[in-house]
């Protein structure tokens, strides 16, 4: 059974979860179970507990995987109380360089990446509808936004191939 949890964070974590909402363009539930599978088990930073900005709530469900992870995620992070482990965890997440936040969301796709980069390997991406055999060079990050891009080459051409419209790799 799915579990409901409810967090308070200041304005500015909200205004950064809605940029990446759009960016990415996530529901906000997959959004927040995302961020709270890739973080749930580290440690957070204690800066911005205490801001003084106005407050947002939200309410999600966690996802299967999160509610059987979530007893242990707090009992590791020795925060007593749900909320503030939340908050602790949506405040790091906030603080994060987007191209940080984007290898959290998408960790998986981002390790084939990396490993297709670093030996070289001729890989298959579907990429906006259209299927492409590249040679990765290498992964940057757009200067205009913060995000990830793979660089890569087809034949004689090189290309970027914006990171969050890679559907999958083959």
């Amino acid at each position: 059974m799915r579990r409901k949890v409810r967090v308070t964070f200041p304005k500015l974590v909200q205004e950064v979860l809605q940029t990446d909402r759009e960016y990415f363009g996530m529901k906000g539930e997959t959004l927040f179970n995302l961020i709270v599978e890739g973080l749930g088990f580290e440690r957070g930073l204690e800066l911005g507990l205490d801001t003084v900005d106005e407050k947002k709530s939200i309410i999600f469900s966690l996802n299967e995987k999160n509610t059987k992870l979530f007893p242990d995620m707090l009992k590791l992070s020795h925060i007593e109380e749900e909320g503030v482990f939340l908050k602790n965890l949506f405040i790091t997440y906030a603080n994060l360089h987007p191209s940080i936040r984007q290898k959290i969301l998408f960790k998986h796709l981002f390790i084939q990446l990396e490993q297709a980069v670093k030996k070289k390997k001729k890989i298959k991406i579907y990429y906006q509808g259209t299927l492409w055999e590249i040679v990765g060079i290498a992964l940057e990050r757009d200067i205009s936004t913060g995000y990830s891009f793979l660089r890569a080459k087809t034949k004689d051409k090189e290309y970027q191939f914006e990171v969050k419209y890679i559907e999958f790799i083959a």
